[in-house]
């Protein structure tokens, strides 16, 4: 009931369109019971989950989870990216995952409830599938984050929980998703509860559905050790792929222009920021923040050291070889007159600037200081599809397919087709999205490594002298944070984290 509770407050802060039913009762009286009448009821709490999703998906604590940034000064990554938590307290936020289950209350009580509504099956299913989508996403964010974790799908569900395999709850996001492309529209065809087409690349569609159900096939076949699941992941890429709904913008200009300010014809989930004073969040919770300084910046020199991430112009040279590559001008400043500058100025580092729309206080004793990004977060894009769907080629023996693939991301980028001379293709496809995706997403990266299986190639400190048994004890997920402890007898620590300082 304690959710419940929270949902509505969620909604009446949140909702405009709510006002006028609280006019007719005493706040006191929304209850569950009397709230689930119609579809704009059922709306105002669709919106409240996506406004909590913004919040919990978006706020600084998730960024400073990575431990796959490929920065050479790290700053207050520098722990997590050794995979040395000894600096961490029992009750530090990056290892607790209670507003990620917050947000699975809010959909959880929203499927238990949207049934009570009148409206046609039709509404029913957008909503529905909807919240699927949100839950699927939330769920997955957290087995790859935290490996067995409490599987509820019932609000009321509020009793002592233990951890579930993550493999079976991979199955039931699995069986949440095959049931939300079957409700979901087409992105195209999303529409509110006037009728009115929805823009927002948050509000999921069958494409997203069909994108997520991708990386989870590809999760599971790659950390179980289940290898005949990546043809079901290929089979939900072509879902996406070859939809016709999304397409490529036809420059690496055009990502940072326009897919990285959001809701584009490339974007296919994202958290979406609109101007406005309640769904902007701080400049500093943008990783963005921590590494880009001028000239996006305001009031910067390129003297300016960065906040917390520095990434040196030799690393990017190594990054990206090919001369032609757009990227390197695009998400990176003048990259080659900017190496020929005197250290003293620069410290020998790249001046980042793929996310590049900001906003600035017009008023007040901050006025002309930076707000916030303008930029959405992207979640997934159509690039990212084709690149794991190389990925997935490659390891089903369709060479043919994954160079395809492969070539239509690097031609975009103005790189040369791929040839064997340029070394192993799984290993050049996985550095085509390093290049491809380098500072966005949740966790892209780490992520990425976690599924091939390189990290003691690619990531850095502890991770290198990794034991198999390490790994098999959750050496690469996070520790569970006490708060998870409390009131719960059957709450246990991942095995690798209780003899390495977190044995509560």
């Amino acid at each position: 009931m304690k959710k419940v509770i929270y949902l509505f407050l969620m909604v009446v802060l949140s909702v405009s369109c709510f006002d006028d039913f609280l006019t007719e009762e005493p706040e006191t009286l929304v209850t569950n019971n009397n709230f689930w009448q119609n579809e704009k009821d059922v709306e105002s709490a669709v919106y409240g989950m996506h406004r909590w999703f913004r919040w919990v998906i978006g706020r600084v604590d998730v960024h400073y989870r990575d431990r796959g940034l490929p920065f050479d000064n790290l700053g207050s990554w520098a722990n997590i990216s050794n995979n040395d938590l000894s600096r961490f307290t029992p009750d530090d936020p990056n290892t607790y995952w209670g507003y990620e289950y917050e947000l699975v209350a809010e959909a959880n009580t929203i499927a238990d409830n949207i049934g009570r509504a009148n409206m046609s099956q039709e509404r029913y299913n957008f909503y529905l599938g909807q919240v699927l989508t949100i839950r699927a996403w939330s769920y997955f964010y957290i087995i790859r984050n935290w490996g067995d974790a409490p599987y509820i799908i019932h609000a009321e569900d509020v009793g002592e929980r233990g951890r579930m395999a993550w493999q079976d709850i991979a199955d039931a996001i699995i069986d949440d998703l095959k049931l939300a492309v079957g409700y979901l529209p087409r992105v195209n065809d999303l529409r509110d509860s006037e009728g009115r087409m929805i823009d927002s690349k948050q509000v999921p569609s069958r494409g997203t559905a069909f994108a997520i159900m991708a990386q989870v096939y590809a999760w599971k076949a790659a950390l179980n050790n289940e290898p005949e699941l990546n043809k079901l992941a290929i089979a939900a890429c072509d879902s996406v792929i070859d939809s016709g709904s999304y397409a490529l913008v036809g420059s690496i200009k055009d990502v940072c222009e326009r897919v990285m300010l959001g809701n584009s014809d490339e974007g296919i989930f994202e958290i979406d920021y609109r101007n406005t004073e309640d769904d902007l969040k701080s400049g500093g919770s943008y990783l963005a923040a921590f590494c880009q300084s001028w000239p996006i910046m305001p009031n910067k020199t390129p003297a300016t050291k960065r906040r917390g991430l520095r990434l040196d112009n030799t690393t990017v040279y190594k990054m990206y070889p090919d001369k032609s590559d757009q990227r390197r001008e695009e998400y990176f400043y003048k990259l080659d007159s900017m190496a020929g500058v005197s250290t003293s100025i620069t410290q020998g580092a790249a001046y980042v600037r793929k996310l590049r729309h900001i906003l600035l206080y017009t008023s007040g004793s901050e006025i002309g200081q930076l707000k916030s990004f303008e930029d959405n977060e992207i979640i997934i894009r159509l690039a990212d599809m084709i690149l794991l769907r190389a990925e997935l080629k490659a390891k089903t023996g369709d060479t043919d397919g994954a160079i395809r693939d492969l070539n239509r991301v690097r031609n975009r980028a103005g790189v040369r087709d791929y040839s064997p001379v340029d070394g192993d293709l799984q290993d050049v496809i996985a550095d085509e999205r390093d290049r491809e995706l380098f500072c966005e997403g949740i966790s892209t990266r780490y992520f990425d490594i976690m599924r091939n299986g390189t990290f003691r190639e690619k990531l850095r400190g502890n991770f290198k002298t990794l034991t198999e048994q390490d790994v098999a004890d959750g050496a690469l997920y996070y520790p569970v944070a006490r708060q998870a402890f409390e009131d719960n007898t059957l709450m246990r620590q991942t095995s690798y984290w209780k003899r390495n300082g977190f044995s509560f």
